[in-house]
């Protein structure tokens, strides 16, 4: 590109066209045309003049201190600007340069043929061949014709090391740069300078001989054609061959003469040949002349040669003249204005030349004729002159003062940029005109910079005023073109308070701008104020009903251009609007040329972008260059400007690196010695500006803006710019956040017409560009939070789990103990699962993967790859294709699989979506969106700074706002495990039908399908649908201890079994072989299914010698069981019952073990307990033979020491099966003192029981009668202990209740427990041989049952004797009499002689008949059997029993008469400690017939506790009843013979 064409020395500077010629690449010409532009700056004293004497007047002899100002460019001045010239005469180019490439041309060779050689320095034998030479002349040629109106064609041929001396004229040899000097290329521009000097001469003398210079009109349609020859009238007239011409170029050679297209394609253009011979010649004019003072005047009293004068003008001009006569004459005032306008177009050739005194001698003078003439337009061309002149002078440090005539166009009132402005200047130099003597430098530019607000309003307001009159409008390019070059003056100005420095004048002329407004802020002392700039800058700025006046690429570059003078400013909002302005200009424009361009290539305009890129891609080589050229670059960066502007965060974008997926792994996960791009973090720093700059600005203005860039780069066309900014469009209308499960906020801005529009656009556009073999074009997916959950998919045969090793040693033990609790740890139950803190793999083995995927747009999305990217590479990851429906999170599946074991980590995903490249995507499992800050320090434009990553901004506070959190899964690799499936279940349809209580066994056949690894650990756990119901029950804490307690005991009761042999006890399945199990089923009551977890794994060793953890995999076999109800026990009571039985036995006994010796001969009294037992055992036979089922259980009774008494337990057992049913209850003996008295039952106990057999027909209820021996139990009142082993009993929680409720909850406990310990009920079902148990745990025992089963704790006996003649009766309890046990007394001791035992016999257990009037000794037993201490109080009390129910108790208790009693009925004993027995005698005597039944309790005085006296427990003082008192019958002595008399 050239240098700034809106600065304000643009006017003095000379258009130079450079053009490549040969074959020359890109690169290179450009980097030739750079060597020429480090000199675009000569000055004239180092430039040789032209020694031929008709070419002086630009002689630069004239003035050495002068300096010509180069413009290099590579493309020509469009045909708008060239039709204002001559207005603006700098908008000719002067000079075409073709640029050639040396090496292309030089060679070494001895032809004969003529050559240019090199000198010695250059190298032997470097030279041009007569070819080459005669092939850049050719050339050269060819851009004389095509460039017909440049004064100078000259080819220069770089890097070529051969003589300039052997060269012909025009061409130009430049060595290359290690070869080449400091001043070669300087060299070379002053020879271009001292050409277009000299041909200056001839063009200035041809617009003197032209009749009228008119003004440029404002054409009715857009200029495209240039102007062929300046005239009075508006048409062109004929050409003439000593007249210069401007090339006429139709649209196709116009394009043809852009700088990109090959040199070689320029041999075609243009019809017409030209050569230097045919050139106009310049008339002969004077020498040089000294320089003028810038007021006009001469600094010598003679007039200088080398300015043109009328005596001096040729005859031609005159006789043109003379024609001004007559009835189509001119008028004088119309003359007057040609000659003023002359001046000035003059003036500008000398400004071009470097002659500024000359030039302000020729303003001055014609501005002074436009002045006088109202002919505002070029006045005010004249006063920019003069300004640009005056700039220039200061520039180059020359002594100047500014002319009279700016400072009387200053003084003019109307509205200015100074009197809008109340400020006063800091200064004034407005006198310094006047002076005599030049002023100072300084003084000079402070004036100036005085006046400049004033002068460039001036300028502006004569503009605006020729705008009234139709004929003298000009153009809208050449006003807004000076409107901006006015305000960039004015920013440089107050980018230095006020005043223009010499630095800013560096800037100005060289085209550099290191100036920043926006960084200082503005001060109210400088005038004109910064909005006043802005103002005045928009007077310029081309409205709506002038765009048929200018051009696209005019329109365009003033857009531009003000664009950049308001970003200076600081005023972005109004640079938005202008820029969006110009792409909406721009758009159209470029539609336009794209269908000139199809229709030039012969191809319809709606052929897509295939054929017209196809075309272009033969043009230039390769198909890369469409997408990276030098144009298409500058329009990205442009499109990315405007979006910025507005608020658009356009992402960076990925990189070559990013996609190079090395191994089918991001380059992130990829071994490197250099640090890799780290992908993730990349993506995580630029999700928080991207959706900060969603709250700034419009997103209807986004939106819009978007579209613009898209429609301008289908337009050029840009492939890549199509994708970038449908992608973004997507992205910014996106809500750009992680949504949760329950948020609705998701959904982007745009409507679902216009997604389904993009996503076409962009399939469309990769499709077109694979039919041009970019298989690198593809679009970068709009949102990053694509993948939002990575989990391992849950699997319950395959998933391993991990256990340590002693886990086996409870798994051994939970096989040996049966009756360990429900909340024993289970390590290989269901519920291990739970512990695995990692996913686990196994190796060789496929994982399956579940992958939660986002979209969050209104159409579907296609994936067309997808897979997972582990960190490690032994892991093979397939790819996978998906279609994620619109708007949701949807779940696929990918799969991974791990060739060896170790550590692994996933982290993201690689996805190819359809139209975009291959990219990472990390794993974003959070919810995430973006919260402004509510205390906000910056707004507008500079809050959108703030919210930029931190290479762009210093000011952002990056812990101030926390993008998304990237997460990842780690996953452990183990070795291979065996893979066991089930083959067989012996069950039909694996489902069975049981009663219950029934047992019933079945198989499983395992077999391991691996063909390496075996199995060789397999464990059994089981698990059933009365587990959740018990367990539901259990988390009921408010129930009772004891029920708390029979529901763990449920569950711990197994309904399965694996029966296992000793060579079963390890099983192994070795690779292809099975393995049968046998299972026991036991129903219960509530079983529906039930579920048998098979663990397996591979130690590799025994299994005492694991030394680390190991892993399992399991599998379910789901089994169906219906339980029908058998018998079920409705109803329980326990009654007392009698110990006659018992003393009938054991007197039996006692009996029969006598030898017959010792019998003595039977007594009367013998005889009447004969008969009294006799009658006994006739009513006992006549109950058994009705009841033949307790005729073997009643003549067992009393048989042992410890089986005295006795209790009725009545079951109602009712058959629910509709077939009959045989039942049989076993019970078993009390233990014997031999036994270990272990309380649990086992199988050899029950050997000993008795049982009772009964039939029970369907829906019959049957009381079966049992008798169960009376119970004591010591420690009846300890807590309810629990099953689990961490509690030692169970807690209720229950509400508080009552000490005496908890004791007798207790009490009822352990006694209910103890009787179903003795009991074991069966039922047979004989038609099948089917059997079962019956479940005896609803048996509920209340506190009547309590006290007919239990033995008292103080047991009290009561017997009764003779008393000793000798002996006496002692009164009271027998002190220090040893203890003695129960059954201590043996029966055979013989009684002293002189008492006669005949006299008083027992007939019952508690039963004795005595004669009348004999002494008596009654002896009261009591026995501690308690843990604790008693301290007792004892009270008998005798009665008559009465004879029936009539008769009074009074005369029952009044025994004074017919009983006497020696002794104390009620006393106090001593102490009776815990396992004491003691005796109390007292001293009866019956004197009356009649029974006589003597009772008693016994009291405790005090409460002791064990081994301490006086000591208080909580609790209340008990008392014991004598549970059978003892009977007393009086009878006669002489009637002991009537059988049956008294009984």
């Amino acid at each position: 590109m050239g240098t700034d064409t809106l600065s304000i020395v643009a006017p003095a500077r000379i258009k130079v066209v450079c053009v490549p010629v040969g074959r020359i690449q890109q690169s290179k010409f450009h980097g030739f045309v750079e060597r020429l532009r480090q000199e675009k700056v000569v000055q004239l004293g180092d430039v040789s003049p032209d020694s031929r004497p008709h070419r002086t007047t630009f002689s630069p002899l004239a003035f050495p201190a002068g300096r010509v100002l180069f413009d290099l460019r590579t493309s020509a001045p469009p045909a708008s600007h060239l039709a204002l010239c001559p207005f603006e005469i700098y908008r000719q180019h002067f000079i075409i340069v073709g640029v050639a490439d040396g090496k292309h041309y030089e060679h070494s060779s001895d032809s004969s043929a003529r050559v240019a050689e090199g000198n010695g320095k250059n190298g032997p034998g470097s030279t041009l061949s007569e070819k080459s030479i005669q092939s850049l002349l050719d050339h050269r040629e060819e851009l004389a014709s095509a460039f017909s109106t440049a004064l100078v064609h000259q080819t220069i041929v770089f890097d070529c090391n051969v003589s300039n001396q052997g060269l012909p004229k025009g061409l130009t040899a430049v060595p290359s740069i290690a070869k080449s000097k400091t001043t070669t290329i300087k060299t070379v521009m002053c020879d271009l300078t001292s050409q277009l000097l000299a041909e200056m001469a001839s063009f200035a003398r041809s617009l003197q001989e032209l009749p009228s210079i008119e003004t440029p009109k404002v054409p009715r349609q857009n200029v495209q054609r240039p102007l062929a020859r300046y005239s009075a009238s508006s048409g062109p007239v004929s050409t003439d061959p000593s007249q210069p011409t401007l090339p006429t170029l139709n649209d196709s050679e116009r394009n043809e003469h852009r700088m990109s297209m090959p040199a070689h394609l320029l041999a075609n253009l243009g019809s017409r040949s030209s050569t230097p011979e045919s050139r106009p010649m310049s008339p002969p004019n004077g020498r040089g002349s000294p320089p003028a003072a810038l007021d006009g005047t001469s600094s010598t009293p003679a007039s200088p040669p080398s300015r043109l004068t009328d005596r001096q003008r040729p005859m031609s001009r005159d006789r043109a003249s003379m024609q001004g006569f007559g009835s189509n004459s001119l008028s004088e005032r119309e003359r007057t204005k040609s000659r003023g306008r002359t001046h000035i177009v003059i003036g500008s050739l000398y400004l071009l030349a470097g002659r500024w005194p000359d030039a302000v001698k020729e303003i001055v003078d014609g501005a002074t004729v436009a002045k006088i003439n109202s002919d505002h337009v070029w006045h005010a061309k004249a006063l920019d002159y003069l300004l640009v002149i005056c700039l220039l002078y200061a520039w180059s440090n020359l002594d100047f003062r500014i002319p009279p005539l700016l400072h009387a166009a200053t003084d003019k009132t109307g509205p200015s940029l100074m009197k809008a402005s109340k400020e006063t200047p800091m200064s004034s130099h407005a006198n310094l005109a006047t002076d005599s003597a030049t002023p100072s430098w300084d003084a000079s530019l402070q004036s100036l910079s005085h006046i400049l607000p004033e002068l460039v309003t001036t300028v502006q307001n004569l503009y605006s005023r020729a705008w009234t009159f139709s004929e003298d409008r000009i153009p809208q390019l050449a006003f807004s073109e000076t409107g901006l070059r006015f305000s960039r003056l004015l920013v440089v100005a107050d980018s230095s308070d006020g005043n223009i420095t010499y630095t800013n004048l560096h800037q100005i002329v060289l085209g550099s701008q290191a100036y920043q407004l926006t960084a200082v802020p503005e001060r109210s002392s400088i005038s004109p104020r910064r909005i006043e700039i802005a103002a005045f800058l928009f007077r310029s700025f081309p409205s709506t009903d002038t765009d048929d006046s200018m051009t696209t690429a005019d329109r365009t570059m003033i857009l531009a251009g003000t664009a950049s003078i308001l970003a200076d400013l600081g005023y972005r909002r109004k640079q938005a609007y202008v820029l969006k302005e110009l792409l909406q200009g721009l758009v159209p424009a470029l539609v336009e040329a794209r269908k000139r361009g199809a229709a030039e290539m012969g191809v319809h305009p709606a052929a897509s972008l295939a054929s017209m890129d196809a075309a272009l891609v033969g043009a230039r080589g390769t198909a890369s260059e469409i997408l990276h050229g030098q144009d298409e670059a500058g329009i990205q960066s442009f499109l990315l400007m405007v979006c910025r502007m507005y608020g658009i965060y356009i992402s960076p974008g990925y990189t070559d690196d990013d996609r190079n997926w090395q191994n089918d792994k991001p380059k992130e996960m990829q071994p490197a010695t250099a640090e890799p791009f780290n992908v993730t973090e990349r993506i995580i720093q630029r999700t928080v500006p991207q959706a900060s700059s969603k709250f700034f600005g419009s997103m209807d203005l986004k939106i819009e803006v978007l579209r613009l860039c898209i429609n301008v780069c289908e337009a050029l066309p840009d492939l890549e710019g199509v994708l970038q900014y449908s992608v973004e469009l997507l992205r910014t209308s996106g809500s750009g956040i992680a949504p949760g499960s329950d948020d609705s906020h998701g959904s982007p801005s745009l409507s679902i017409e216009d997604q389904l529009r993009l996503w076409n656009n962009i399939s469309r556009t990769v499709g077109v560009g694979r039919q041009l073999g970019l298989e690198c074009l593809a679009a970068e997916y709009w949102d990053d939070f694509l993948v939002r959950g990575i989990e391992l998919a849950a699997s319950t045969s395959d998933t391993p789990i991990p256990h340590e090793k002693g886990e086996l040693d409870t798994v051994t033990m939970s096989k040996t103990d049966t009756s360990s609790g429900p909340f024993l740890y289970n390590p290989f139950g269901p519920s291990s699962k739970a512990k695995v803190t990692k996913p686990l793999m196994i190796a060789g083995e496929e994982a399956v993967f579940r992958v939660t995927l986002q979209n969050l747009y209104d159409f579907d999305l296609e994936v067309e790859s997808i897979r997972l990217t582990p960190d490690a590479e032994s892991c093979d990851t397939p790819t996978q294709s998906a279609v994620v429906g619109p708007y949701r999170t949807q779940s696929i599946y990918l799969t991974a699989i791990p060739s060896q074991s170790g550590s692994l980590s996933i982290s993201g995903c690689v996805a190819k979506i359809r139209g975009c490249g291959e990219q990472w995507f990390p794993l974003f499992c959070k919810p995430w969106s973006y919260r402004p800050n509510i205390k906000a320090l910056e707004s507008g434009y500079s809050a959108l700074l703030s919210g930029r990553p931190p290479q762009d901004t210093e000011k952002r506070d990056v812990r101030a706002i926390r993008g998304p959190a990237a997460a990842s899964i780690d996953l452990d690799v183990i070795t291979a495990l065996p893979n066991v499936f089930v083959k067989a279940v012996s069950l039909p349809q694996s489902a069975m039908m049981l009663l219950e209580g029934e047992t019933k066994a079945f198989t499983i056949t395992l077999c391991n399908s691996s063909k390496f690894v075996a199995a060789d650990l397999v464990v059994l756990m089981f698990e059933d649908s009365t587990a959740a119901q018990l367990k539901a029950a259990m988390s009921n804490k408010e129930l009772p201890a004891a029920d708390l307690h029979e529901l763990a005991l449920a569950a711990s009761k197994k309904p399965f079994k694996w029966r296992q042999t000793a060579d079963e006890s390890s099983p192994t399945i070795k690779p292809g072989q099975e393995l049968t199990l046998d299972i026991e089923l036991t129903s219960q009551a509530g079983l529906s299914n039930a579920v048998i977890q098979i663990s397996y794994g591979h130690l590799g060793v025994p299994q005492n010698q694991l030394k680390d953890r190991f892993y399992t995999r399991q599998i379910s076999v789901p089994l169906t069981v219906t339980v029908n109800a058998s018998v079920d026990v409705t109803r329980t009571d326990i009654l007392p019952f009698s110990a006659q039985f018992a003393w009938q036995n054991q007197q039996k006994l006692s009996s029969q073990s006598r030898p017959p010796s010792a019998k003595k001969p039977e007594t009367p009294t013998d005889k009447l307990r004969r008969h009294s037992s006799t009658a006994n055992r006739m009513k006992i036979t006549k109950t058994v033979s009705n009841e033949n089922r307790f005729q073997s259980l009643l003549s067992r009774i009393g048989l042992s020491p410890t089986d005295k008494a006795h209790c009725l337990l009545c079951l109602d057992c009712r058959n629910s099966w509709p077939t009959p049913l045989s039942i049989s209850i076993q019970v078993r003996p009390p233990p014997t003192p031999n036994t270990n008295g272990n309380n649990r039952s086992s199988k050899s106990d029950f050997k000993l029981a008795y049982t009772v057999h009964e039939s029970l027909q369907p829906g019959h209820t049957k009381r079966i009668l049992l008798l169960l021996p009376r119970l004591r139990l010591p420690n009846a009142h300890l807590p309810i202990p629990s099953l689990d082993p961490k509690q030692q009993f169970i807690v209720s929680s229950s509400p508080k209740v009552a000490y005496e409720a908890q004791l007798a909850a207790r009490e009822s406990y352990w006694y209910r427990e103890a009787v179903l310990d003795r009991l074991h009920a069966t039922w047979t079902e004989e038609s099948i041989l089917r059997t079962g148990v019956i479940n005896l745990r609803n048996i509920r025992l209340s506190e009547r049952m309590i006290n007919a089963l239990k033995l008292p704790e103080l047991e009290i006996e009561m017997e009764l004797a003779l008393t000793s003649a000798s002996d006496g009766i002692t009164d009271g309890w027998k002190a220090g009499e040893a203890t003695k046990s129960a059954g201590d007394v043996a029966e055979d001791d013989t009684p002293s002689h002189d008492i006669d035992t005949s006299l008083l016999r027992q007939i019952g257990p508690t039963t004795y008949a005595a004669p009348l009037s004999q002494a008596l000794t009654l002896t009261t037993i009591m026995t501690n059997h308690s843990a604790s201490p008693i301290h007792p109080l004892l009270r008998l009390q005798p009665l008559l029993k009465p004879l029936n129910s009539s008769h009074p108790h009074h005369i029952a208790l009044d025994t004074s008469r017919k009983l006497m009693i020696h002794g104390l009925l009620q006393q106090v004993l001593p102490v009776l400690q815990p396992g004491e027995r003691r005796t109390v005698d007292i001293g009866v005597c019956v004197l009356g017939m009649g029974t006589w039944s003597i009772g008693g309790v016994v009291e405790e005085v005090r409460i002791l506790t064990d081994g301490e006296d006086g000591t208080n427990e909580e609790r209340e003082r008990r008392l014991w009843t004598i549970e059978e008192g003892l009977e007393i019958i009086g009878v006669e002595e002489h009637r002991w013979d009537v059988e049956g008399q008294g009984f």
